[in-house]
């Protein structure tokens, strides 16, 4: 799970079923916060902190 709230931002494991399970999970934790659940599949190989800052500033943009 990729996060943004008011006290911060960042990236969640969660072992879930499917992605509305995960948002369900993390939303326990985060129940103000934008997320977007990432299939663990596509991140592996990858700049982790570089696909948070590009979703973080897609986000940023969308709301400019």
């Amino acid at each position: 799970m990729f996060f943004s709230d008011d006290a911060g931002f960042g990236i969640e494991m969660v072992q879930a079923l499917d992605a509305a399970h995960a948002q369900d999970i993390s939303r326990s934790q985060h129940p103000t916060g934008r997320m977007s659940a990432v299939p663990a599949a596509l991140l592996d190989g990858q700049d982790r902190h570089k696909l948070l800052r590009a979703w973080l500033k897609g986000w940023g943009e969308a709301r400019t």
